[in-house]
């Protein structure tokens, strides 16, 4: 859709005014927020963590994000012809803390050995660059698709445990972006859904509030029907490739797909002596078939490239493992754990290079955004009742970093497949 030379021109000239004005709001909103959540403490508890290198499980829990961050704007810029915002944040210094738990599967068969102590991961010059697109709700303007990424400088991670002569030890070292660390990216995963929440209760807040009609000065209908075209573009190329996709996934018996086991040790408290086993068969996803479009989608074109991205979910989310055995003293007892998970998003971009008088479309990112609203059930723990909260941890930490990068695995090979069998070209020029 071609937008005519005046309404180019009057947004133009409405969009440095509305920027000033939106830039003015969500720093005031920001000073709120801050002053709200630091007077009540206000913490971000995080789920468990799980991290196998080898034969050497490390578990992080008690993890909480304890203060709201101070988004600074480097930049934020409205595109109107695009319904996106362009922005450069700075966040600062990023603190999550907690307890950690680490041992030898191997050594276990040997000496009942765990290090346990604190933890606490400080994310340096954190930034966030991207770009969120808004869809068009009566007179609002509401943000809905992040394509966002944050990233800091460095970490520094630090552990405080006690020797066995009864002396605290403090460590301390600083990890580089260039370097892998299993334990940091598992942190940093959540972190960023937290972040891009709190970031949409402040921008979005502010967006929402602000009237289209009076913006456009009654000429908002111009850019409503642009969104309608922009929304049926977008939703047209992803509905059919998620269409293949899924004929993919019944095709290759991928609705259930098998995921790693998990192989704990415990101690009823941090002090007992007796330590105990908890040990699964190999789990489950279900079901990749109900993988679903539940929104409009955002698209943005230049002269190099027409980018389409949004939120995809599963419907209907398990995951769980049909077998567990668990022993702890004289007690043992084997039954089931079931998972269900009510709260995800899937972030899916497509991009289409135009190269020429030939175009590429690739896959860009599939990434399991957001999960949560968990419920855990675990059969046959009456006898270890108090293992059950621990139980239900261990699910949604190898769940959260040791399952869905299996989940992610799968959906991007049925989404490259369907790329490989759609001619995206003809959908994006015959909407």
């Amino acid at each position: 859709m071609e937008l005519s030379s005046g309404f180019k021109y009057m947004i133009e000239q409405v969009a440095p005014r509305f920027q000033e004005d939106v830039i003015r709001a969500f720093n005031n909103e920001g000073v709120r927020n801050a002053l709200m959540h630091n007077k009540n403490h206000y913490n971000h508890k995080m789920d468990n963590i799980l991290v196998f290198i080898g034969d050497t499980k490390i578990e992080l829990s008690k993890l909480i994000f304890p203060w709201t961050p101070d988004f600074r704007i480097v930049n934020l810029t409205m595109n109107f012809s695009m319904l996106c915002l362009d922005v450069n944040l700075k966040l600062g210094d990023l603190r999550v803390k907690g307890d950690f738990e680490g041992y030898n599967i191997t050594l276990q068969n040997l000496l009942p050995a765990i290090l346990a102590g604190k933890i606490e991961q400080t994310f340096k010059d954190v930034v966030a660059t991207g770009r969120i697109g808004f869809l068009i709700r009566g007179d609002s303007m509401v943000l809905t698709n992040y394509d966002i990424k944050y990233e800091p400088s460095e970490t520094d991670i630090s552990v405080k445990y006690y020797a066995s002569n009864g002396s605290e030890v403090e460590t301390k070292r600083t990890k580089q972006n260039s370097e892998k660390d299993s334990l940091r990216d598992a942190v940093w995963v959540e972190l960023s859904d937290i972040l891009t929440r709190l970031l949409h209760s402040q921008l979005g807040e502010v967006l929402v509030e602000r009237s289209l009609t009076e913006l456009l000065l009654g000429e908002d209908e111009n850019l409503r029907d642009l969104a309608r075209e922009h929304s049926q573009r977008a939703n047209k190329l992803l509905d059919t490739l998620l269409c293949t996709a899924k004929d993919y996934i019944v095709d290759k018996n991928y609705r259930l797909i098998e995921t790693p086991l998990i192989n704990a040790a415990f101690k009823e408290k941090p002090s007992g002596l007796s330590q105990g086993a908890f040990q699964t068969g190999y789990g489950f996803i279900k079901d990749l078939s109900t993988l679903s479009r539940v929104q409009d989608l955002s698209l943005y074109e230049d002269k190099q490239r027409l980018v389409v991205y949004g939120s995809l979910t599963l419907r209907e989310f398990k995951h769980g493992y049909d077998h567990y055995s668990c022993s702890f003293e004289d007690i043992v007892t084997a039954g089931q754990v079931k998972a269900t998970i009510y709260n995800n998003k899937i972030f899916v971009k497509v991009t289409l290079l135009k190269e020429g008088e030939r175009c590429k479309t690739q896959l860009d990112n599939i990434r399991v955004s957001t999960i949560r609203d968990i419920d855990v059930d675990a059969s046959r723990l009456a006898s270890l009742i108090w293992l059950a909260p621990r139980v239900e941890r261990w699910v949604i930490g190898n769940l959260r970093h040791i399952a869905v990068p299996v989940l992610e695995k799968h959906i991007t090979e049925a989404f490259n497949y369907a790329i490989g069998k759609t001619d995206c070209v003809s959908l994006l020029i015959n909407y």
